[in-house]
């Protein structure tokens, strides 16, 4: 084959290896566009325009003080419930981590077992712990230790409970994907330099492990600031979030105030998620000893 043969078809290629990624990629994309962006762009143009054109329904929903409470409320559990995850999350997977691997494995069949059992009949059984007659309260009192019930049910703490019971699983799972992927040498390295526990764990592990705690920080947190039917079990109607609150609006046919709220959700969340890649910068961490 001649040199200029050679580069014409050298030249083919590049453009023939992004059609075929592009026909790869065209299912996903097709279905990413049908049942996600199209739904999304509707939501939006229906914000804008019912019952009438304009920004009425946003101007409405901030000009409520009921929805700031609301906006307050779901950002401020959600946040909780993602400390709440990682304070209880980072020692069950540090300690799986250093197990060997068949006893590790059977810890994480046993800390995502309550992926098992479907959402509804945990939060039915919060219901029966939680509750004035449950079995805390029931459990203190045949102690001696309070008179009257508590008031466990139905409030932002039974909502905390459940929202952490739900995502703990998740948390530890992405915690412990990153944790079994540390370079055990560095650490070694590390203390037979002379470092203390602590200067090891906050210069090195910490570091190393960066990736998982805000990939499990974002994904607990972009989930919480959705739930819908763990607040409204365990909130009792008393504590309203916003997917409660948007579910409440279309029961009245309030279509176009529904959509807004949902935007305003969506664009919370986004720059939630911005912020905290901001602040902890993924590309600034280090990796397997290297800075990337």
């Amino acid at each position: 084959m001649s040199r200029g043969g050679w580069r014409r078809r050298t030249r083919r290629r590049p453009y023939r290896d992004s059609l075929v990624g592009l026909a790869l990629l065209l299912p996903c994309l097709v279905v990413v566009l049908l049942f996600f962006a199209y739904p999304l762009i509707g939501v939006f143009v229906r914000s804008v325009s019912d019952p009438a054109p304009g920004i009425s329904n946003y101007v409405e929903i901030f000009s409520s003080r009921a929805f700031r409470n609301i906006l307050r409320l779901t950002v401020e559990v959600s946040l909780l419930t993602t400390v709440g995850c990682l304070v209880l999350g980072f020692p069950v997977a540090w300690y799986i981590t250093t197990l060997e691997k068949r006893r590790a494995q059977l810890f994480l069949v046993l800390s995502t077992a309550p992926l098992w059992v479907a959402i509804l009949a945990r939060l039915y059984a919060w219901t029966v712990i939680l509750g004035r007659r449950g079995l805390i309260n029931d459990s203190l009192a045949a102690m001696g230790l309070v008179q009257e019930p508590l008031d466990l049910l139905f409030n932002t703490r039974a909502i905390l409970i459940g929202m952490i019971h739900v995502m703990l699983p998740f948390m530890i799972l992405v915690l412990y994907s990153s944790m079994s992927g540390v370079d055990e040498s560095l650490v070694e390295s590390a203390d037979s330099l002379g470092a203390r526990p602590r200067q090891t764990f906050v210069r090195i592990y910490l570091p190393l492990i960066s990736p998982g705690l805000i990939a499990g920080s974002l994904l607990v947190l972009i989930m919480s600031m959705g739930f819908f039917i763990l607040p409204a079990v365990l909130g009792g109607g008393g504590d309203i979030t916003i997917p409660i609150y948007v579910q409440t609006q279309i029961r009245l046919f309030k279509w176009g105030i529904a959509s807004a709220m949902s935007m305003i959700l969506l664009i919370v969340t986004l720059a939630l998620f911005a912020l905290l890649t901001k602040v902890f910068d993924p590309k600034s961490v280090v990796v397997g000893g290297s800075r990337r």
